[in-house]
């Protein structure tokens, strides 16, 4: 499941128990009792409860922060209709591939000669679409794909390899 799916359940979850708290807040004003008043405060507390918990899942066990973000030398992004495409090359010749750091869908390793990046899938695994392998050149603020396998380019948000003379 895709984290703006996730995030929409989590909203309606949300939407869902405001509703019904707002409810039980009118039936109380409107009957003056303590136990109108007492479904409230339960249904805020259990909507609430409910909500945090699935933030909690959505963030630590299906979505958790890619530990490799400290060791990237490019990030390179494109939005897309649905979702978009981020790229990482890390210092370790290794570079991932997906909808955002968290949410990746193929990795492999790189070759990197001149202002050419060159990807290469895991074996048993391809980069995007059949393609096993594809190729980059490296310009100041964008990665341009030289074959079309479905990537184009990429807007770099940050590059470590300037930094470092390569």
């Amino acid at each position: 499941m895709s984290s703006f799916l996730f995030g929409l359940i989590i909203l309606l979850t949300g939407i869902l128990g405001l509703l019904v708290t707002l409810t039980f807040t009118i039936i109380a004003i409107f009957k003056r009792n303590s136990k109108s008043w007492k479904r409230s405060g339960y249904s805020l507390l259990a909507s609430s409860a409910i909500i945090i918990t699935l933030i909690l899942i959505h963030e630590v066990i299906l979505f958790p922060p890619n530990p490799k973000t400290e060791q990237l030398l490019i990030s390179a992004y494109r939005e897309a209709p649905l979702g978009g495409i981020w790229l990482g090359v890390y210092d370790d010749q290794t570079w991932q591939l997906g909808y955002s750091s968290v949410e990746i869908t193929s990795e492999g390793t790189y070759q990197l000669s001149g202002d050419t990046l060159t990807l290469i899938a895991s074996e048993g695994t391809s980069v995007i679409g059949d393609s096993e392998r594809t190729s980059f050149i490296i310009k100041p603020k964008n990665l341009v794909e030289l074959k079309n396998s479905g990537i184009r380019s990429l807007e770099i948000h940050l590059n470590k390899l300037e930094k470092n003379g390569l």
